[in-house]
């Protein structure tokens, strides 16, 4: 009985099919839906989809109603291409997650798409792109495996608001420690650490000729280090490697009375501000 029932609704998923691939139709949101519906495979919809026979009539917002609706990517990767780029503003769109603005900078710089593509694949960032988003990315003209890679990452949630990077804001509290050869025979500098739009900023307590600042986009990762203790790991220093090879370490001055707030306060505004470094396991002292 069973698979009689099988049979059937495989008969009926296959006229569903045939009669697209003959009839040379209009494809929209809810005719991809009612094939879904039907049981259709994935492969039956994209090959709905690239039949040359059939039109589409499909927007960059039935994109986000089709993720909704648990459509497989593979149909929506297979949909997008068919989908028509917006006509330009007088002024250019700007996307709801301002990380896609480095992204796009990125594709129109000419790095390769697969190296884009490899990197949003390999990063842990999540993106839930909104109509706003794929307009800006349609517009930009943003590779479609890109694409694809972007939207493979949503969770499913809307996405949290990006923050802007702030201005001036600064954490007091910190002790530059020195490294290098001659580390051991140099005294560490109290300061503070200031962020800044894309830059951050060491102002040396003793004055300007200890200070100096570097780009985030310079730095290559972020890591804590903590020291084990019963009670579990005490964090006490942040650490920044930049990608041409220095190494700036900034411990919490008040580590020895227990205190690590300053350390903590730093990571956490780094998580907030700018979510694109990459923040690296904790290490602990030896």
């Amino acid at each position: 009985m069973k698979r009689k029932v099988s049979r059937v609704l495989l008969g009926v998923v296959s006229v569903i099919l045939v009669t697209a691939a003959v009839g040379a139709d209009e494809l929209t949101v809810d005719s991809i839906l009612a094939a879904q519906r039907s049981g259709a495979p994935a492969d039956g919809i994209i090959a709905m989809v690239n039949n040359p026979a059939n039109t589409t009539a499909i927007t960059v917002a039935d994109i986000i109603t089709l993720r909704d609706a648990g459509v497989p990517e593979s149909v929506i990767a297979a949909v997008w291409p068919r989908v028509p780029a917006p006509t330009p503003a007088p002024v250019p769109l700007q996307p709801d997650d301002v990380r896609l603005v480095e992204l796009v900078s990125l594709i129109k710089s000419g790095m390769s798409e697969q190296i884009i593509t490899d990197q949003v694949k390999q990063s842990d960032l999540t993106y839930n792109l909104t109509v706003n988003d794929l307009l800006y990315l349609k517009q930009n003209s943003a590779p479609e495996s890109t694409i694809e890679a972007l939207m493979a990452t949503s969770s499913g949630t809307p996405a949290a608001p990006a923050v802007a990077p702030p201005a001036d804001l600064a954490f007091d509290n910190l002790v530059l420690v020195k490294t290098g050869l001659f580390r051991f025979f140099r005294k560490d500098h109290p300061g503070r650490l200031v962020m800044d739009g894309d830059t951050l900023r060491w102002e040396d307590a003793r004055g300007s000729d200890g200070s100096f600042e570097f780009q985030t986009t310079g730095i290559d990762k972020v890591w804590l280090t903590c020291e084990a203790r019963s009670s579990g790991n005490f964090c006490h220093q942040i650490n920044f490697q930049i990608v041409k090879g220095d190494l700036y370490r900034f411990q919490d001055s008040d580590r020895e009375s227990g205190s690590n707030t300053a350390v903590l306060n730093v990571m956490e505004a780094l998580r907030t501000h700018y979510p694109r470094l990459t923040f690296g396991t904790p290490s602990v002292d030896d």
